[in-house]
């Protein structure tokens, strides 16, 4: 009795979709497993006497149901390779919309959750402040008062600190001497380059804005002295965001040849896996074209939704007064540039992730929104071998409002408008690195005309960090002041 065939065999195949299976690049062992798969899907269009060119997600489902999850996928793959257009379609139904989450419910979550690290006098004094009603109504006078970020920061601050004087058996407590000795070895890690100035001021800043207000009734002006302290040595060193600046049309053009990579890693792709890793590289792309043109905030570039804030033609952006920190209308421009690149990722890699019924522009992994903290990180991965310098999008509204002021002195107001700044005071930041800014540029176009005339390798050498000079920046003592002799 003859065998039961379950595949076709290639010469058995229509020639057009032999030709096509033939010239995708794969390797030996892919291309005999493809082979079978896509053997199976014609044998079963035979047996079934259905047009095997009649490929959906239905028809897949359909015809291979019986067979084990393994051999569906390859089928599956095999089809995408051999219909190309139907790939996005194959794969959307394994994309599960996430819910939203409630930014109340995870308000009250972080506020009990860090409450629950306080001592117990605190944790009293604290309640009533941020407690937080079912309909908003009733909430306390903290919660109507501070943004969801500043409590946030600053409950999870006292809670570090809360957490360190237990580690260091202090008293549970902001005082003097815990908030000395923390600042000591803040100091010997900025030293060693593990932290920042710039950080354990914005830390110190948080507490600063608790205390006081869950125990008016103690004295904290030593607290405040020791956080402005802080701040003018924070100023002294300068942003961090400073040194990550670069060009805006280099990363716009660095964001084009990744963009061209994501489409042929889309167009390489044999699975869900890799369909996937080209819509990151795509979705960073887009994101490093979008910020060198419009520089928006990273929250608003994480919520910018296709149907309310892209214009119908993709060539504008519009914010809305209530999704901006300023309160005020935010409307942007779009070059053609961008409007292509911004339809390659809907139409080509969103298209495969994106979860049915998700309205945001940019999409994680699993088809829903994605955070903004995110989309800065693997802008920063990739930036960081390409630039040598990690770039975030903060960085990048930086290097804006340096760019801008640098450039035309005349019209730094441009920056705080570009960068939709809440007040023009902002601008005074830019037009105090302006300067160096400028200088630099003539100091490297000098050091290059020199060093090409003597023929000098100018490459920095990599070399360890030389400790800066011990200042003392703690919570100081009162001075004693020497008797007069008599």
């Amino acid at each position: 009795m003859p065998r039961h065939r379950l595949t076709l065999p290639p010469s058995c195949w229509p020639e057009d979709l032999r030709d096509r299976f033939d010239r995708h690049p794969l390797s030996e062992a892919q291309r005999a497993r493809l082979r079978r798969a896509l053997g199976r899907w014609l044998q079963i269009s035979n047996d079934l006497v259905v047009d095997p060119r009649d490929v959906s997600r239905e028809t897949w489902l359909e015809r291979t149901q019986g067979l084990s999850r393994q051999v569906r996928n390859e089928v599956r793959q095999a089809l995408a390779i051999v219909f190309p257009a139907t790939a996005a379609s194959l794969y959307a139904g394994d994309n599960h919309r996430t819910d939203r989450a409630d930014m109340r419910a995870q308000l009250r979550a972080t506020i009990a959750r860090n409450l629950a690290r306080f001592p117990d006098d605190w944790r009293v004094a604290a309640e009533p402040l941020l407690r937080m009603g079912e309909a908003g109504f009733d909430d306390g006078i903290l919660v109507q008062a501070w943004s969801s970020n500043t409590i946030k920061r600053r409950l999870e601050a006292a809670a570090l600190h809360f957490d360190y004087c237990r580690t260091r058996n202090f008293a549970v407590d902001i005082a003097p001497t815990s908030v000395r000795c923390k600042l000591r070895e803040d100091q010997a890690r900025v030293e060693n380059g593990k932290r920042r100035v710039g950080g354990v001021a914005v830390d110190l800043g948080a507490l600063s804005g608790l205390a006081p207000a869950l125990l008016p009734e103690r004295s904290w002006a030593w607290l405040k002295t020791t956080r402005d302290r802080l701040r003018k040595l924070a100023n002294y060193r300068g942003s961090r965001n400073a040194s990550r600046a670069i060009d805006a049309a280099e990363l716009r053009a660095a964001g084009q040849q990744l963009l061209d990579k994501a489409d042929a890693l889309h167009a390489a792709a044999r699975n869900r896996r890799e369909l996937v890793a080209a819509h990151t590289k795509a979705r960073t792309a887009l994101s490093m074209i979008l910020l060198a043109e419009a520089p928006v905030r990273v929250t608003n570039l994480a919520e910018t939704e296709l149907r309310s804030n892209l214009l119908e033609d993709l060539a504008g952006l519009y914010l809305d007064a209530a999704s901006t920190k300023e309160g005020d209308l935010d409307r942007r421009a779009f070059s053609a540039t961008l409007i292509d690149a911004i339809g390659r990722y809907v139409r080509l890699h969103r298209a495969v992730v994106a979860a049915p019924g998700e309205s945001r522009l940019f999409v994680g992994e699993r088809g829903g929104p994605i955070k903004g903290a995110q989309l800065s990180k693997c802008l920063g991965d990739f930036t960081d071998p390409v630039f040598m310098v990690r770039v975030t999008p903060h960085a990048i509204r930086h290097s804006v409002g340096n760019f801008i002021i640098a450039s035309v002195p005349e019209e730094a107001a441009l920056a705080s408008i570009i960068l939709n700044h809440r007040s023009d005071a902002v601008t005074a930041v830019y037009t105090q690195s302006a300067a160096q800014v400028a200088a630099s540029r003539r100091l490297a176009a000098a050091t290059s005309s020199t060093a090409s005339k003597l023929r000098a390798d100018t490459m920095p050498m990599t070399s360890k960090r030389s400790p800066k000079g011990r200042g003392s920046w703690c919570v100081a003592k009162p001075r004693r002041h020497p008797k007069s002799a008599s």
